[in-house]
């Protein structure tokens, strides 16, 4: 496998205006598997969290009132990080949408973009998989991982840990890949 870090990013949402509430990420190395830093920000909304959100994620308004930071300081966190781990220019997500969420929510063009045009979108890897092996292919990340023989680490709908567990699956789907 490719000695390459690979950032993983997952944000969580407030619901129904779809606001960013948590950015999370976790980087790591594809030939090693180390994971080499994590990272989560509560994003500071002029609105308040529903309860539906609240009771999925465990993102308190308290945590947004208190710990809440401008989506641009994230950003700028992230081109650091990013910098200082030499990661792949795209991101990865699960599911594909939060990179270009956080492009359009921070109004950045795609060619100045941190991330770029693209990003790796490893439930599309997982889904082909199932295609391939003719197996049902609807499943969210946590459930996906356990058919892959994966344990999800963590808490489900937490930024920083579903960033995390892309990374794994991720990892452990380019695995079927490598030549021996």
């Amino acid at each position: 496998m490719k000695d390459i870090n690979i950032l993983s990013l997952d944000m969580e949402y407030n619901q129904p205006t779809e606001s960013i509430i948590q950015v999370g990420i976790a980087i790591g190395n594809l030939a090693s598997g180390n994971i080499l830093h994590t990272d989560s920000w509560y994003i500071y909304q002029e609105e308040i969290i529903s309860d539906y959100i609240t009771k999925l994620t465990g993102i308190t308004q308290s945590n947004i009132d208190n710990d809440g930071v401008a989506l641009l300081t994230v950003y700028n966190k992230l081109k650091e990080l990013h910098a200082q781990y030499k990661c792949f220019r795209n991101a990865l997500t699960w599911g594909g949408g939060d990179s270009e969420d956080l492009r359009v929510s921070l109004n950045i063009d795609k060619e100045e973009f941190l991330f770029g045009r693209r990003w790796i979108d490893a439930k599309t890897l997982f889904v082909s998989r199932c295609f391939a092996n003719s197996l049902k292919h609807q499943s969210g990340l946590a459930r996906s991982m356990c058919r892959l023989g994966l344990q999800f680490r963590g808490t489900k709908h937490n930024a920083t840990d579903d960033a995390l567990n892309t990374f794994i699956i991720y990892r452990k789907l380019l695995e079927e890949y490598t030549n021996d």
